[in-house]
């Protein structure tokens, strides 16, 4: 049977409200000797407070949620460790939900999570939610009153906090690279266009396209998933032989390993043939038999400062809206070569 304080108080003689008073530091008139006594108890009989009990008193869980697409993308498992360990620094819990990217998993576990009576929420929308899908599940937590903040993937002029990176920025980098090596027939494979990051990256790539005076050829673009198997597929849609892209940049690191291993397959040689940039800077990037040249998101950085924004809220009561802005990075490596 679990311990409780009535227990504390038959073994000790000391009163329920003075053991109370005593677990909850708040026994500033008490002597040290009876804390003394209660906490040699507490630690004899194993005593646990019941945090369901501490929580409905408190009206507080220190618990937070975090929604993520798919904890077996590196991105991801990345991201939530960010999380994890700024939740163990500030002494709070963290309830993992893993959709697979399934907008209707993300609408469940936002049910789940309020009956958990989480204090907050973390939210990485699913792929497959469009603009509409994301507001529904926007509607949901505000009709559940949770307080959230989006974080990596986000719906443009929500009433909300967020956690981004400058994708355009990234979009635009990536490009130019591929531009200042002599490639002017550049493929890109793009994440789900629905999602507002994988647009940001797109009309980077434009961006960079346009100031070389370069137009963009539909034929250019594929449409991927933000997944390996959606590499693969670009790969062979670009190795038709009739488009003569030098040079494909994919709008992940997943995808870009899609492309690559799809590449090979085919005879073609990386960069010798055809040039490939990524976007994530996940951890294989640098061990792949070319080295892949990428943006680099801090993810780590981005999980960490989603904690303290949802924090803050749930702290302050007021719900707010702060939008953290990360800036990526290009990172050169083996993958993309100049153009002969």
């Amino acid at each position: 049977m679990r311990t409780t304080i009535k227990d504390i108080a038959n073994y000790t003689g000391f009163s329920v409200t003075t053991i109370s008073l005593v677990l909850n530091n708040k026994a500033n008139k008490i002597p040290q000797h009876t804390k003394d006594l209660i906490m040699d108890a507490v630690k004899k009989l194993d005593y646990r407070p019941n945090q369901i009990a501490v929580g409905l008193v408190k009206k507080r869980t220190q618990t937070i949620g975090l929604i993520i697409s798919d904890v077996s993308n590196v991105f991801f498992s990345t991201l939530a460790k960010g999380v994890e360990d700024a939740c163990r620094k500030q002494g709070w819990n963290l309830i993992l939900c893993n959709t697979n990217d399934v907008h209707e998993r993300d609408l469940s576990y936002i049910e789940v999570l309020a009956a958990k009576g989480v204090d907050g929420v973390l939210f990485c929308m699913s792929r497959d939610s469009d603009k509409e899908k994301a507001k529904e599940s926007i509607r949901l937590l505000e009709k559940l009153k949770i307080p959230f903040v989006m974080i990596d993937r986000y719906l443009e002029k929500a009433d909300c906090s967020s956690v981004i990176v400058n994708h355009m920025q990234g979009g635009y980098a990536a490009t130019k690279h591929l531009l200042g090596l002599g490639h002017r027939r550049i493929g890109c494979v793009t994440g789900p266009l629905a999602l507002q990051d994988s647009k940001e990256r797109y009309v980077g790539y434009q961006k960079a396209l346009q100031e070389y005076g370069i137009e963009c050829e539909p034929g250019w673009i594929f449409e991927g998933d933000y997944d390996w198997a959606s590499g693969m597929r670009a790969a062979e849609y670009f190795s038709g032989g009739n488009l003569d892209v030098s040079a494909i940049f994919a709008f992940n690191d997943m995808s870009a390993y899609g492309v690559y291993n799809g590449l090979k397959k085919k005879g073609y040689s990386v960069p010798g043939e055809i040039s490939l940039i990524g976007y994530d800077d996940i951890f294989f990037s640098e061990i792949l038999d070319v080295p892949l040249t990428t943006v680099r998101q801090p993810v780590y950085d981005m999980g960490v400062e989603g904690v303290k924004l949802l924090l803050e809220e749930v702290d302050s009561g007021i719900h707010t809206k702060k939008c953290i802005t990360f800036q990526p990075s290009l990172v050169v490596r083996e993958s993309a070569a100049s153009r002969n």
